[in-house]
């Protein structure tokens, strides 16, 4: 595989319209990196951007982590509670 398998749960999924995609990666690749790729292909995500958090490979990331061909990429929305 080339890429990094990407899911997406609860109005990420919604909005996307799936809860999971593949998107290529190079070997510099990063969490950022990967957000216009992912836009390209679901744009109802471009407004939750600011909302959104993210893992790797079930790991917390910001938006300068490195991700690997074989990586798994969660996308998070906010989570309310109390």
């Amino acid at each position: 595989m080339n890429g990094v398998k990407v899911l997406l749960f609860g109005a990420a999924a919604d909005r996307a319209g799936t809860r999971q995609t593949e998107l290529s990666v190079g070997e510099e690749t990063t969490l950022g990196d990967l957000w216009p790729a992912l836009v390209d292909r679901h744009p109802g995500l471009a407004p939750m951007r600011d909302t959104l958090a993210f893992a790797v490979n079930g790991e917390y990331a910001r938006a300068e982590a490195k991700v690997s061909p074989g990586d798994e990429v969660a996308v998070l929305p906010p989570v309310s509670g109390g």
